[in-house]
């Protein structure tokens, strides 16, 4: 990973959201660009976001980091797009707060795209406790590489768990048959076993968890809430046209429910 871009708006929860690319590119070696975009020439919008990248700036030069901040001016996600292409970035970082954002900076952001919704913009970012949904095909491919190499830095970053998590639909009837797009455990099972390989080759020993239960949004935050998870990381990629809805759904439920900060990573040419 050569540069990682952070897109920031002069907002509290965006500058809580940039912390997350402050550590990663520390953990990765990575330059850092800030990328401030303001959405008219007010004098208030664009004192807050001078005042956000001066701060964030301070913050990256005292962890060590190579860093430049740009601010421009227009429609955010198009900024970003143009940004990307001109300066060959090769992870893009932006914070989120409704799915409508997120949906857009999904399918326009060509590179490898990283959000992050915090849900406590007060508590500095430092998760010791990472879990990971994994269902559907999210990580398959070189999605599952790069997403490991993500959950490597950051994990060792900050010495954080990482917690592979499958959600299972329980039987309701006692010879009940496998429904369309349902997996068997087996399948389950041996669907996490690329993953945890490719975790262990970076030095990490994931722990697993299986839950039950109908929907994946509301298990998944279920489950952060139950353990206290202080992050979820969730793959948005997979290629089976006719599950798309329901990652989706879960996509755009955790961005309004999620009870702990919430990272959402697509990687590149997804």
């Amino acid at each position: 990973m050569q540069k990682i871009l952070m897109m920031v708006d002069g907002s509290f929860t965006a500058e809580a959201a940039a912390r997350y690319a402050l550590a990663l590119a520390k953990a990765c070696g990575a330059e850092l660009e800030l990328l401030s975009v303001a959405e008219d020439q007010s004098g208030e919008a664009m004192r807050r976001a001078e005042e956000s990248l001066l701060s964030l700036f301070r913050q990256a030069h005292a962890l060590g980091l190579k860093v430049r901040s740009v601010t421009e001016i227009g429609d955010p996600v198009r900024v970003m797009r143009a940004y990307v292409a001109r300066e060959e970035i090769t992870l893009a970082m932006a914070s989120v707060t409704g799915p409508e954002v997120v949906r857009r900076l999904l399918r326009e952001i060509p590179c490898a795209i990283l959000l992050v919704r915090v849900v406590h913009p007060g508590r500095m970012a430092s998760p010791h406790e990472i879990l990971v949904p994994v269902y559907s095909g999210e990580f398959e491919g070189g999605g599952l590489e790069a997403a490991a190499d993500l959950l490597a830095n950051l994990g060792g970053y900050w010495q954080a768990r990482i917690v592979l998590f499958q959600l299972r639909q329980p039987l309701t009837r006692l010879f009940d048959r496998q429904r369309l797009g349902e997996e068997t455990p087996e399948q389950a099972e041996r669907k996490l076993r690329p993953f945890i390989v490719a975790l262990s080759r970076r030095g990490l020993a994931p722990g697993t968890r299986v839950s039950w239960g109908h929907r994946h949004g509301p298990g998944i935050t279920a489950e952060a809430a139950a353990r206290r998870h202080d992050l979820i990381f969730l793959g948005t990629k997979g290629p089976k046209r006719f599950l798309r809805w329901l990652r989706a759904g879960t996509v755009d439920y955790l961005v309004r429910k999620s009870p702990c900060d919430l990272m959402l990573f697509r990687p590149a040419a997804a």
